[in-house]
């Protein structure tokens, strides 16, 4: 082999040369680069935060005074609410509502306690009790609760939708329903049929009503407080009233 000529050693030493320039460059000045670049994007980012920060620093007293104010009507919206739906409980407010406008309720279907919203999280699966029928000349304890377990660190909201079959004049049947309307418990009337019986001279039909509780934190409802006399024929008779019996000679 003939030995190279002066010019192709020339050739061969400047491309070396441009070789140790450039595979530095390469594989380590486009990296530093590349690692500046995101050095200053994080800054950038890190720069608005904290001028966010300072911002909000500024009205640091206003905001610890809305969040008191606001935390504070939240709690007095959820104390609106009972914590458990409780069976005697709404056993009890439709035999208040017997008594305060001479109302009937032949027959009560307790309905199915659903967890339907999470505060804080969204809706929620359903968590759900056995049905109950009762009447109104049946004896009936229990509670629409659940034992269910629920693990969340809101509060958990729940309804329960129970129908009733009604009787009454046409002036107490308009009370009732403004009374459930507008009555400290939380509920809705979802529905309502009524009909004429010619036979008693009383309007009937159905009512479907929907009460709604708020379970949470250390929330508690007492149980209604019924205290029905021990033989008493009739678990919806006025508690404070003895039952009395007469017999009539033949």
């Amino acid at each position: 082999m003939d030995s190279i000529t002066k010019g192709q050693r020339n050739l061969l030493l400047f491309i070396l040369g441009i070789a140790i320039l450039v595979v530095p460059i390469r594989f380590f000045a486009m990296d530093n680069f590349g690692a500046k670049k995101d050095l200053e994007s994080q800054k950038n980012e890190r720069q608005t935060y904290y001028n966010e920060l300072k911002a909000k620093d500024a009205n640091r007293q206003q905001y610890i005074e809305d969040t008191e104010k606001y935390t504070k009507q939240y709690q007095e919206v959820i104390a609106k609410f009972p914590s458990e739906l409780y069976q005697d409980n709404t056993i009890m407010y439709l035999q208040g509502v017997k008594d305060k406008y001479k109302f009937n309720f032949p027959s009560v279907t307790m309905g199915e306690e659903t967890l339907f919203y999470t505060l804080g999280s969204g809706a929620a699966g359903d968590v759900t009790t056995t049905d109950t029928t009762v009447t109104t000349d049946a004896a009936t304890d229990g509670t629409a609760s659940t034992d269910g377990t629920v693990s969340t660190d809101g509060y958990n909201c729940y309804s329960a939708s129970f129908p009733v079959t009604y009787e009454g004049d046409y002036k107490d049947i308009k009370d009732v329903i403004d009374y459930i309307k507008t009555g400290d418990y939380r509920m809705t009337l979802d529905e309502v049929t009524i009909a004429f019986n010619d036979q008693t001279g009383k309007y009937e039909g159905d009512m479907t009503i929907t009460s709604y509780a708020v379970n949470g934190e250390d929330r508690t409802t007492d149980h209604a407080d019924v205290n029905v006399q021990i033989g008493t024929n009739n678990i919806f008779g006025n508690p404070t009233v003895k039952s009395t019996t007469s017999t009539s000679a033949e």
